[in-house]
């Protein structure tokens, strides 16, 4: 591949989700070397854990940035600038003699990942519609799966070989097999010729137009509170298995990548299926599984029926069903604002991470116990997820039998 011709199929899947898991990598890459960090650098695991939280910041603010510049200038131009950010802010990561070069370089560094996943699903966008849209990012999701799944195993092998700096070494190698990928194998899916020409101010202002509409904000809210109770699962779940029901550091790990493979199974039926049933029914299911599964482990973390697995079973349905919910609001999402799939796309990313960390924040705050705290957010997370998710396949049907009375109408005039 020597040109920029890839612009659909298993390519573009693949290109996409290796895009997508910039910041899965950075962050389950880097927690097995938190510990060895924090000793080096001599400050407390508390001082080491903010280098996570301002990544979380970079990641979420560089989502917001980049989905405007990419519908007003291209796709790929966006992609090598952010990728070229990151590549260089991992190497200073890796050179960091003090926390505060640490965290002010895993800052820039989120900013960097932050276009990986608002630009691939704008490319998505401009290249496939509706149902299929939703189907592609259904395999998308597959693709990037495999990071959270392999991300602790391989940097727990790095830092054991290499320390913890090393870490920072592979990201920065990753980084630039990306930035040679997108040089060389992706197509430019917005070109001058699918630009309205409008100025860089007009495609931020898209923003207001988003929020001030009542369907895209049924997409965030059912996409960004689905998330929010995945987020209070990561938050809370090693506490839970390790400390409360005594799994071991190792054992918790095939725990976690259980959770993980239902996510995987549920992007693989979605692509199956929502080209049959439609992104908006497919969504409704996604919010209903996880809303009841979430309201079992509720129920199991009261009473302390059925044990571990009264934990583990709820909770693989309600994960695995978050990632349905995502790439099916993302496609309704785009599909309605074809114009700005930037913005649409940056919007859902701040959306999800930003009400993801609101509700990992909000698990510490319950005060009852670490199960329960963690189930009741789902829980609260959950129903308004499932509530959106109502709304918009209410607001579908009631679309479908308006264009049906049109229809009618039409046939009986003529």
């Amino acid at each position: 591949m020597t040109r920029a011709t890839i612009n659909g199929g298993l390519g573009l899947i693949l290109i996409l989700g290796l895009l997508t898991a910039f910041g899965p990598m950075s962050i389950d890459f880097y927690l097995p070397g938190l510990p060895a960090l924090a000793d080096e650098l001599g400050v407390s695991a508390a001082s080491a854990q903010q280098s996570l939280s301002v990544f979380f910041i970079g990641l979420a603010a560089g989502q917001l940035i980049y989905g405007p510049f990419s519908d007003r200038f291209g796709r790929r131009p966006v992609l090598a600038f952010s990728i070229v950010l990151y590549l260089v802010a991992s190497l200073v990561c890796a050179a960091a003699d003090s926390l505060p070069m640490l965290l002010a370089a895993r800052g820039l560094q989120g900013l960097g990942a932050g276009a990986g996943p608002v630009v691939s699903r704008a490319i998505i966008r401009d290249t496939y519609r509706g149902s299929q849209a939703a189907r592609i990012l259904s395999f998308v999701i597959l693709v990037m799966a495999v990071a959270p799944l392999l991300a602790p195993l391989v940097g727990g092998q790095i830092v054991a070989g290499l320390g913890w700096r090393g870490i920072f070494w592979v990201l920065a190698g990753f980084a630039a097999v990306c930035l040679v990928t997108v040089g060389t194998a992706l197509a430019e899916t917005n070109g001058r010729e699918h630009r309205d020409g409008a100025p860089l101010a007009a495609h931020f202002a898209a923003y207001g137009v988003l929020l001030r509409d009542r369907r895209s904000l049924a997409f965030l809210i059912c996409g960004g509170m689905a998330f929010g109770a995945l987020f209070a699962y990561v938050s809370s779940s090693s506490f839970i298995y390790i400390d409360v029901y005594g799994v071991s550091p190792r054992a918790f790990g095939f725990y976690f990548a259980a959770n993980v493979v239902g996510l995987v199974l549920a992007n693989l039926v979605n692509s199956q299926l929502v080209a049959r049933f439609g992104y908006h029914r497919l969504l409704a299911v996604g919010s209903t599984v996880t809303f009841a599964s979430s309201v079992v482990l509720l129920l199991d973390s009261l009473t302390g029926f059925g044990g571990l697995a009264g934990i583990a079973l709820p909770l693989f349905f309600a994960v695995g069903m978050v990632g349905l919910v995502g790439a099916n609001t993302v496609a309704g999402l785009l599909d309605a604002y074809p114009n700005n799939a930037g913005a649409a796309s940056a919007l859902f990313g701040f959306f999800q991470f930003g009400l993801g960390a609101l509700a990992g924040g909000m698990v510490g705050a319950v005060g009852l116990s670490p199960a329960v705290d963690m189930a009741v957010v789902m829980v609260l997370c959950a129903a308004v997820s499932f509530t959106a998710g109502r709304r918009l396949l209410a607001g579908e049907a009631r679309e479908r039998s308006r264009s049906g009375e049109t229809a009618a109408r039409c046939s009986e005039a003529a």
